[in-house]
């Protein structure tokens, strides 16, 4: 007779397991009554006997365990449009492992409390899961929120897209962080511009920098890389208005743009923090005739596919995109997660390189 899966019929096979139980225990008790065996052996031996037949059967039966689930809480969803292959590529790592991904999207990009809802959520089911990724958001409100859900939740769990914590000694013990520093990809678009302006030897180029109060290293590195290399160069900040929203960079630039223009202006470069922004800022520039922007550049971060495609046309002003390798990202990731929940060493940052995607 072939057992039920006690996985998935698990009320079938707690049935047939105690009938099964049950009718060992009654042969051997109708034997003792009918002295068939007083006489042989004792009966505490023929009841211990009972039982590990009936255990010995019981072992036949194929045991997979509960499925194994990592959760991922996002920062964003809507607007963020990165995440959606960084979520593809980092399920398909995971289900190659036999581990099944268990996505916590917030009702708001980009708050806290949303987020910190979902901690909450983990904390109440955490016999699930064997750890999980956390893309953080508005780190400097929800840190002591993400301190002690590490400290109750016990189990591993990964940092990635924003370090939480300034110093690698102030993660807790079962904590890490895998990914790109905002600020290389800020240096790395900041040394990208100064190689473009540089060959349009204009004495005083004007950068337009399109950024969003989530990654400030972006910004503060690309400004800094500029002021250091072109001395003359005049650098306008937006860090508050867009949000990594499409449509308000597509906003932005196009006020900047009209600034300019009144004060007679040259607008030689745009660098938004992400692609989104990039591609509104792309937009914007499509519907202008003026003099101001005749030789504006674009250049994003994230590489994300309809970056890269526009990049590759070479018919927009988007020339080049700060690469994170969802890929590379999502692998490294699971790598450290298994480590850490099978308690082997690793370090507590793991820093990868990004890339620049241009025209060719």
């Amino acid at each position: 007779m072939k057992m039920p899966d006690r996985n998935r019929t698990p009320l079938r096979f707690a049935v047939l397991a105690s009938v099964t139980g049950g009718l060992v225990l009654a042969g051997v008790l109708a034997m003792i009554r009918s002295d068939v065996l007083i006489a042989k052996v004792p009966a505490w031996t023929v009841l211990v006997a009972g039982a590990l037949a009936a255990a010995s059967l019981l072992r036949r039966v194929p045991w997979t365990g509960r499925t194994r689930q990592a959760f991922l809480v996002t920062s964003a969803f809507r607007q963020k449009y990165w995440i959606a292959g960084f979520v593809q590529r980092l399920h398909c790592t995971l289900d190659r492992d036999n581990i099944d991904l268990v996505l916590k999207v917030p009702d708001r990009d980009y708050d806290s409390a949303a987020q910190a809802h979902h901690l909450r959520r983990i904390l109440a089911a955490r016999h699930r899961y064997i750890g999980g990724i956390i893309v953080a958001t508005e780190v400097h409100r929800l840190r002591p929120d993400l301190v002690e859900f590490c400290s109750e939740l016990t189990l591993p769990v990964i940092f990635t897209d924003i370090e939480p914590f300034d110093d690698e000694d102030h993660y807790p013990g079962n904590a890490a962080f895998v990914g790109y520093l905002s600020s290389d990809l800020g240096t790395l678009a900041g040394r990208w511009l100064v190689t473009h302006l540089s060959k349009n030897d204009r004495p005083r180029p004007h950068v337009l920098i399109v950024a969003s109060r989530q990654h400030q290293s972006r910004q503060s590195h690309c400004a800094t890389v500029l002021q250091t290399e072109l001395p003359g160069v005049s650098i306008s900040l937006d860090d508050d208005t867009c949000a990594f929203h499409r449509a308000r960079a597509y906003d932005a630039v196009l006020s900047h743009t009209r600034l300019l223009a009144s004060r007679h202006g040259h607008l030689d470069a745009v660098f938004c923090t992400n692609d989104e922004m990039a591609l509104g800022a792309v937009d914007a520039l499509r519907t202008i005739t003026s003099p101001v922007t005749t030789d504006t550049v674009v250049i994003g971060v994230d590489g994300t596919t309809e970056a890269r495609t526009l990049i590759d046309a070479g018919t927009s002003p988007l020339r080049a995109t700060i690469v994170q390798d969802s890929h590379r990202l999502a692998e490294s990731v699971v790598d450290v997660l298994e480590k850490m929940h099978k308690h082997r060493k690793t370090t507590k940052r793991t820093i990868l390189d990004p890339e620049i995607y241009e025209t060719k």
